[in-house]
């Protein structure tokens, strides 16, 4: 730990305890020696202004009551660890967001640049050994981004231009309610005044939107949740059917350690492992068994056996 974060932890012990504390206990605190501990309370009185009394009576160090609640660190506001963290988010957000939010981003980049360096790390470094690798993302413009953001958060509603799977395009009104990150990508769910029911659209099918001045129409958590997780994967509404898939041995481990559905029931077969899981639409479902290829055979019900069967015999066409 270096005397930084030394600074830092002393800070946030003397801020949250309104009596003194014991030199021992902030040497176990530190996990420091006790004159390690009082040269640390030294300089931050000597070289941050720090308002450290010693009490004699409480045999304890103090901020002084006049300065509780009101003295701040100038500048060294995280621990070391704390700072590394932070460093390895901003990149998860610019590899994960397309870099939407990088200008937002580039001020508070900067200080974290800064405090890194005076303890000896380089911000360069996270982007050297520590690789994040994206598959599927699509390209998002950030101020659509922006917008959109501000409408949840203002819960205001929106015209959206939006083309679908089907590239069929429609104008709607929605009332927006959760922004999504799934699968490298990101969605709102909002609720239609065109379909009048909720409904999830990918924010890369949005092709124009404009913020209104009307209030979005407020729908319940509960509702929300009983809406959007009870289908399988992106696709919304309640399960309406159930699959039980089996996977062969040499994916049964593997399967068995992985969560497909919030309500979905594992059980061994022997060597093999079958999983049921409920779904409304069979679109993602389908490309997720496809992935397996043939170490997974849908076992009910039969018209997804046969929609999986249907899609492997088109793929085999084009290889004839």
């Amino acid at each position: 730990m270096d005397k930084f974060d030394r600074f830092q932890l002393l800070h946030r012990q003397f801020s949250q305890h309104r009596k003194p504390i014991p030199i021992a206990r902030l040497a176990i605190l530190l996990e420091c020696s006790e004159k390690t501990v009082k040269r640390a309370i030294d300089n931050m009185r000597d070289y941050l202004d720090a308002p450290i009394e010693y009490i004699p009576e409480a045999k304890g160090w103090a901020y002084a009551p006049q300065a509780l609640g009101h003295y701040e660190l100038p500048g060294l506001w995280l621990t070391s660890a704390e700072l590394q963290s932070l460093a390895l988010l901003l990149q998860l957000l610019n590899s994960f967001g397309n870099g939407l939010l990088n200008q937002e981003l580039s001020v508070i980049e900067q200080s974290i640049t800064k405090l890194l360096a005076s303890r000896g790390i380089e911000r360069s470094a996270f982007d050297q050994h520590i690789k994040v690798l994206p598959l599927s993302n699509r390209y998002l413009a950030s101020q659509m981004f922006a917008q959109v953001c501000e409408a949840v958060l203002k819960k205001r509603r929106l015209i959206i231009n939006y083309r679908n799977y089907q590239q069929q395009a429609s104008q709607r009104e929605i009332s927006p309610q959760t922004l999504v990150y799934y699968r490298e990508n990101w969605y709102l769910d909002a609720w239609c005044h065109l379909r009048n029911d909720l409904r999830t659209f990918s924010l890369a099918r949005i092709e124009k939107l404009n913020i209104l001045d009307n209030s979005a129409l407020p729908i319940t958590g509960e509702q929300l949740t009983a809406h959007f997780t009870k289908g399988y994967g992106i696709f919304s509404g309640a399960g309406k059917y159930t699959a039980t898939l089996r996977f062969g041995p040499a994916l049964a481990h593997e399967i068995a350690m992985q969560q497909w559905h919030p309500e979905q029931i594992g059980k061994w077969d022997g060597r093999d492992y079958l999983l049921s899981l409920p779904y409304s639409d069979e679109r993602e479902l389908i490309q997720d068994i496809l992935r397996y290829g043939p170490d997974v055979t849908v076992e009910q019900p039969s018209e997804l056996r046969q929609a999986v069967h249907n899609r492997l015999k088109q793929a085999i066409q084009l290889y004839k």
